[in-house]
């Protein structure tokens, strides 16, 4: 999302309460890509996801957890390059949903220049009391549209993080040779790997509810008329989760319950809306989730999983392939 580089880092890093995920893409001579994956288990209670509030409460657990995760790393040749082991390692670090704050923004006007764009970010924000602006990295995506009705109008995504909890992110990656030269927010990018596989911005014809459920968090976007209409991050009591592989009743329960809330408070600003399919995105059993969503929204439901990343073209060359390391893959697409 921010800190691009003309030359994409290939190699991503997702930090959650429970796993850390590692992944990296290999390029063949045929110019197809495979991807790697490693996962490993977080240490007990050494993170702890907030918007607010430092995320690592047991830095040396974690940076050991890391250490063995993606390093040391030996000299390697890539592509006809050697990446030395004392050269840090260039990556996409991929932040949780629950570390960052997120809202959309309609206006009239949006500057052509960053800098008056932030600042008029930045006022609407403090105006609408929307996100906590001190100490806060704000960045944003613009998207300039005109409506079925032919009114003209400018929607942009402003997402802030505290700087105090990125340059925590930011040490711990420094501290075993990894520097990330790029940010990504796991259920945005989530969004970009289902759009490419999907068929790209032609597959949002219709009103869309696009769900991730992760870190023990959910992250609602709602699509209207092909543009981002609304967003919302919620984090899910736990008592149902079991693993990541299973939910309970519980759980989907409340997964259906924030969809309905979201859907709700969308049509309070967009009394047109009519979502009649939904994207899931999840690190939990999808038949659990499909049946409670069905009996309660009635929407045609598709999974976002392992088979979008083929249909863009990529295939597995090693090491895990479960739901928690599709984040990993999506960052360095």
């Amino acid at each position: 999302m921010w800190g691009m580089t003309a030359s994409r880092p290939r190699h991503c890093l997702k930090i959650g309460a429970q796993t850390l995920a590692w992944g990296e893409a290999v390029r063949t001579w045929r110019g197809r890509y495979h991807y790697r994956c490693t996962l490993s288990p977080a240490p007990p209670k050494a993170i702890k996801l907030s918007p607010m509030d430092l995320n690592l409460t047991d830095m040396p657990a974690v940076e050991s957890c890391l250490r063995s995760l993606a390093g040391p790393r030996q000299d390697s040749g890539v592509a006809g390059r050697v990446w030395q082991s004392e050269v840090p390692c260039p990556i996409v670090l991929m932040l949780p949903d629950l570390s960052v704050r997120a809202t959309v923004l309609q206006l009239e006007q949006f500057p052509v220049q960053a800098e008056e764009q932030e600042a008029l970010i930045r006022w609407r924000l403090g105006q609408e009391q929307l996100l906590p602006l001190a100490g806060a990295k704000i960045v944003w995506q613009g998207f300039p549209s005109q409506r079925a009705r032919g009114e003209h109008s400018h929607v942009v995504l402003a997402v802030t993080i505290q700087e105090a909890i990125l340059k925590q992110y930011e040490s711990l990656c420094e501290s075993v040779g990894l520097l990330p030269q790029e940010i990504g927010v796991t259920s945005f990018r989530l969004f970009n790997l289902w759009l490419k596989a999907a068929g790209g911005r032609k597959r949002l014809g219709r009103d869309l509810l696009w769900v991730s459920v992760s870190d023990g968090g959910l992250t609602c976007f709602v699509m209207q008329e092909g543009r981002l209409a609304f967003v919302r991050t919620k984090l899910l009591r736990d008592d149902g989760l079991q693993d990541d592989e299973s939910i309970g009743s519980g759980m989907a329960d409340s997964i259906v319950q924030e969809c309905a809330a979201s859907l709700r408070a969308c049509r309070d600003h967009f009394p047109d809306l009519n979502v009649t399919d939904m994207v899931f995105a999840g690190d939990c059993a999808f038949p659990t989730i499909e049946q409670a969503l069905n009996r309660e929204l009635s929407l045609s439901i598709e999974r976002l999983d392992w088979r979008a990343v083929e249909r863009a073209g990529w295939t597995h060359d090693g090491g895990s392939t479960s739901w928690a390391t599709l984040p990993v893959v999506a960052g360095v697409m």
